[in-house]
């Protein structure tokens, strides 16, 4: 089957994920881009409030989707920018081509919400809150599908547990930011993966313990797998859903400790396979003992990767997709 994917295809992304998984799967999977090229920050800025207010032009843009899709005769699109007008989505369908949104992202991305505007054939969102609340509203096809894993390079990699730290990877937010402050006063030894720190947060004792790198691929099981922990905090606009990371360093052997969402205790066993918190004092416990105890580390790392490996893989999630769009 030949199927189009829309979205940045840059190392370890989340559509260059999916574009190995379908492969991995049998199906023609091609690489569709980004719904724009991206430019400077300043520069894609203007662009964009230019598109919100004209947004023809935003159409025109995109029409290149369309003729991408079309010349490589695919049969599905799976996209993963829910800024993909509503009209280039009218006019896949128009061409016979089934079309899909699978949104990454937690409820305050929904931006205009086009995906509730684009008549796609299916919906595919992370976070349940907006399945049972829209969905019995609006009547549209709206569906709950976890993120996940791709055993490809996010697997056992190295001994678990030889670095005495949490790794902490992702970007760095004021409610993330002020967290991980808290944690380095009371001792908690930490090391941050990521794109850095926005230039309006100023001084923060985080940047001494920064890489000044983000992690991909078989480097980010390496990191994951060889620190006493990885350390998971959720923005808080994730309600109930949980974020990509949970995933990623559960299939790469990690030690995890996440921030508790009630749809936790469904993916993985809690105590067995991941460990939790609800607040600082329980954060603070967790973390002293995954530094103390470097059985434990094991124990959950290697657990928690065979759970990720055998229930949450992307073929798995996209099982579910292709099944729904045939």
């Amino acid at each position: 089957m030949r199927i189009g994917v829309v979205g940045p295809a840059s190392p370890d992304s989340f559509a260059d994920n999916i574009v190995t998984a379908l492969t991995d799967m049998g199906h023609y999977a091609v690489p569709l881009g980004p719904l724009y090229a991206r430019r400077g920050h300043y520069a894609s800025a203007v662009k964009l409030a230019v598109r919100n207010a004209l947004p023809a032009l935003d159409e025109h843009a995109q029409r290149r989707v369309t003729a991408a899709v079309l010349r490589a005769e695919c049969e599905i699109v799976i996209n993963t920018d829910q800024g993909l007008m509503p009209a280039v989505v009218r006019d896949l369908r128009r061409a016979g081509v089934r079309v899909a949104l699978w949104f990454p992202d937690h409820v305050m991305s929904m931006g205009r919400q086009f995906m509730l505007l684009a008549p796609y054939h299916a919906v595919f969102v992370k976070e349940p809150h907006i399945v049972n609340t829209l969905g019995p509203l609006l009547g549209k096809p709206l569906c709950y599908l976890p993120q996940a894993c791709n055993p490809r390079w996010h697997r056992p990699l190295v001994p678990v547990g030889t670095e005495p730290y949490l790794v902490i990877a992702g970007n760095m937010y004021p409610s993330r930011m002020l967290l991980l402050e808290r944690l380095l006063a009371a001792g908690v030894p930490l090391r941050l993966y990521g794109g850095g720190f926005p230039r309006w947060i100023g001084r923060t004792p985080l940047r001494q313990v920064h890489a000044g790198r983000p992690v991909f691929g078989e480097e980010k099981a390496r990191v994951f797998r060889s620190a006493a922990g990885v350390l998971n905090t959720m923005f808080p606009a994730e309600i109930a859903g949980v974020n990509l990371r949970l995933f990623e360093a559960a299939g790469c052997g990690a030690a995890v400790l996440t921030e508790f969402r009630p749809t936790v205790p469904d993916l993985f066993a809690i105590g067995d396979e991941v460990l939790t918190f609800r607040d600082f004092d329980e954060l603070v416990d967790q973390a002293r003992r995954l530094l103390n105890d470097s059985g434990l580390s094991a124990k959950l790392g290697d657990a928690a990767a065979a759970r990720a490996h055998h229930s949450h893989t992307y073929q798995q999630r996209l099982t579910v997709i292709l099944e729904k769009l045939c």
